[in-house]
């Protein structure tokens, strides 16, 4: 399973892909703001599930999702 992770925070989000990567053997693809995932949305998709930092840079809150949502061609965004 292909997976973007979307934060800020460098600890939360190498944490997670390391998790994801090593012990359910996903392939993670990490971002640090919105602006940053959604070029990997477009350049690099579809990933099978993007999981977005609420408050992250770019994020603008629900339209930001709206926008992620639009991209990633119906797969799950949370």
């Amino acid at each position: 399973m292909r997976i973007l992770i979307a934060d800020d925070h460098d600890l939360v989000r190498e944490m997670m892909a390391a998790y994801l990567e090593r012990d359910c053997g996903m392939k993670a693809t990490q971002s640090a703001s919105f602006d940053e995932a959604m070029a990997q949305i477009t350049g690099n998709g579809p990933f099978e599930l993007v999981l977005l930092d609420y408050r992250m840079p770019g994020m603008k809150g629900l339209e930001g999702l709206r926008a992620a949502l639009e991209a990633s061609g119906g797969n799950p965004v949370a």
